[in-house]
């Protein structure tokens, strides 16, 4: 969308400093919800109070309550036979800081965006958009419960992969959108740069081919598919598993470990020659600094996801995960200065 503040140049940063923070909040979020995904954290809260769960349990009995809970599920019942109240606790504070978390970014969206209303500080057709995306945080916040409930399902240990990657797809789309309305606020005209249709793009197939990496990356996570890698049996190594492609692409390891691959080693290389064709000398200088950044991020997104897959450290899967969602800002950034490119 574009737009601009007509209150001008301040206003224009002060509005577009909130935003960027929003993007980092929702940065931080990605790694909050990895990482409780790795550990299998998010089944230990079963319920879905946005205001109530605010508060963690408070005494021993509400611990004792809560736990109690959570015993009933195939998850603990499954997995996790004969845990403690401190063990219930390691995967408690995970989901719960990624809940509070997400309360405290709609507050950190909502307050502002009203006191920036009554204040002018906001163009007023903007307001009716910062409004839709509220609505978006909300619905992301049921779409996760969504998500989460169906590992409350008898036999289940984890969420379903589907929905893991509904949750993740929704996160991303409020991300793009909260990053490029701040964007536009801080930059309202169009840099319009000579020559450079092309190049627009190649970005516009990057990001669409990033976007489906990080996607086929979800069902990867979903399945743990990082288990079955075997360099002695050639499995998560780039190579087909057997079978390939008969095997199913949605509850096979070893074939939605490959699609991963395979996906995200033709992204780098389109990637590597978007940040190629943005680093020529003829392209205006925000340009070539965009495509330096992609060219770098790129990278050590490679290097991430190889490390990662060897390791099999969680830690390192969350690095690569907010990595992917850096990678996807730096294309981002890249495309909306091409705005207005001609041929």
């Amino acid at each position: 969308m574009s737009t601009s503040t007509a209150a001008g140049e301040p206003n224009r940063t002060l509005v577009a400093a909130w935003l960027y923070t929003l993007c980092f909040m929702i940065w931080v979020m990605v790694g909050i919800g990895g990482y409780t995904r790795e550990t299998g954290s998010g089944l230990s809260i079963m319920n879905w109070d946005p205001i109530v769960g605010t508060l963690p349990p408070l005494s021993t009995a509400a611990w004792n309550a809560v736990f109690a809970k959570y015993q009933t599920i195939s998850q603990y019942q499954i997995l996790h036979k004969g845990m403690d109240l401190a063990g219930f606790k390691t995967l408690f504070w995970p989901e719960y800081i990624h809940r509070l978390w997400g309360r405290l970014m709609g507050t950190v969206l909502l307050l502002p965006l009203i006191a920036f209303a009554l204040t002018g500080r906001i163009e007023k057709r903007l307001i009716p958009w910062l409004v839709l995306l509220f609505i978006m945080g909300g619905l992301q916040g049921a779409i996760g419960w969504f998500m989460v409930s169906s590992g409350f399902f008898a036999g289940s240990t984890a969420v379903e992969p589907w929905r893991l990657t509904l949750h993740f797809c929704a996160a991303m789309f409020l991300y793009i959108s909260v990053l490029w309305t701040a964007l536009t606020v801080r930059h309202p005209t169009p840099a319009a740069p000579q020559g450079q249709r092309r190049l627009q793009r190649w970005t516009q197939l990057a990001i669409l081919l990033l976007f489906c990496a990080m996607v086929a990356g979800t069902f990867v996570s979903g399945t743990h598919a990082i288990d079955v890698f075997d360099p002695a049996k050639a499995i998560g190594v780039g190579m087909p598993p057997p079978g390939y492609p008969t095997t199913s692409f949605f509850t096979d390891q070893a074939t939605i470990l490959f699609n991963h691959q395979a996906v995200a080693t033709i992204t780098t290389l389109v990637i590597l020659i978007t940040a190629t064709k943005a680093l020529r000398g003829n392209a205006p200088a925000p340009v070539r600094d965009a495509g330096l950044a992609i060219a770098g991020v790129v990278l050590l997104q490679f290097i991430l996801g190889v490390t990662a897959l060897v390791s099999k450290m969680l830690d390192l899967g969350v690095a690569h995960q907010m990595n992917a969602v850096l990678l996807l800002t730096a294309c981002i950034l890249l495309l909306h200065r091409l705005r207005g490119a001609t041929a």
